[in-house]
């Protein structure tokens, strides 16, 4: 491509709900896809189904954009004040810099995964092991 620079980002599709990603890790507390991770962003998603609900907290630096695409995810905040959130397909949640909170599958009975894509600056998550809604 003319004007192009080296080491940039090329199109590329990825089928989430499929599970297509760069790399793939299972915990826990759900399956990860790295979909893109560079020019200081990181983009993944996270299928949950049957898994953990996750005892720790996550926050990030910078706000946190979640979309979910499949099934339905609930979101607890640490601060009280926050009301808990359950989110359905197509829905996107704003999570303001330094909001501990955990995701999980909503109802946990369901037969259907919950996926959700997660778009973050990269090198500003904090918290614990798991460092984002896993």
């Amino acid at each position: 491509m003319p004007g192009k620079q080296e080491g940039e980002p090329v199109p590329q599709v990825f089928n989430v709900v499929r599970g297509e990603a760069r790399e793939i890790r299972h915990t826990a507390f759900g399956s990860v896809g790295t979909v893109f991770s560079g020019c200081g962003i990181e983009c993944v998603w996270v299928s949950k189904l049957d898994e953990q609900v996750d005892p720790d907290w996550f926050s990030s630096d910078d706000v946190d954009l979640i979309i979910v695409v499949q099934g339905q995810l609930k979101f607890e905040f640490e601060v009280r004040s926050l009301a808990d959130r359950v989110l359905a397909t197509g829905e996107l949640l704003v999570i303001p810099a330094q909001t501990k909170c955990r995701a999980y599958r909503w109802p946990r009975d369901s037969k259907e995964a919950a996926v959700f894509v997660a778009v973050y600056p990269s090198s500003t998550v904090a918290g614990g092991a798991n460092s984002h809604p896993q």
